[in-house]
């Protein structure tokens, strides 16, 4: 059986972030050292530091948050497999399926691991009716977040 995509807790998107995180961080720093002589330094620099402590502060949650919710779906999870159903494509990317009479509906706001690719974009795998495929997912706030499709 092929893995097709599986959740990941440091996905492109969140490693993309803290790069850009990283990279602010470090030009507000140099900002620091080139203003040391303006008379409004002291401002500038509550400015920078807050704005660095905003950054670092959200990638903690956003981290902290994504590896709970793993480990919330590795301990809460269900399976299903069989074609997938009324495949819905609409193409602002809130596709929906059902799977052996499991509703999927996505991008899911509720969580941040779950699958969210919708079919426009190149990188999906759910790509037509009658697809066959085996679904790794877990229920949270009567939502079906999936967390692995396999296929044969």
């Amino acid at each position: 059986m092929t893995t097709l995509w599986e959740a990941k807790v440091f996905s492109d998107e969140t490693i993309g972030f803290l790069a850009i995180s990283i990279i602010v961080s470090f030009y507000v720093i140099f900002l620091f050292k080139k203003i040391n002589t303006f008379s409004q330094s002291n401002v500038s620099k509550i400015v920078g530091v807050s704005i660095v402590s905003l950054l670092l502060i959200f990638n903690i949650l956003n981290i902290r948050d994504r590896f709970s919710e793993m480990n919330y779906a590795k301990q809460n999870p269900l399976t299903v497999e069989g074609e997938v159903e009324n495949f819905e494509y609409y193409t602002n990317g809130a596709d929906s399926f059902t799977c052996d009479g499991i509703y999927f509906s996505y991008p899911s706001l509720e969580s941040s691991i779950g699958y969210d690719i919708p079919k426009r974009d190149k990188k999906s795998v759910i790509n037509y009716e009658g697809q066959y495929v085996y679904i790794t997912y877990y229920t949270r706030n009567e939502e079906n977040i999936i967390i692995k499709i396999q296929q044969e």
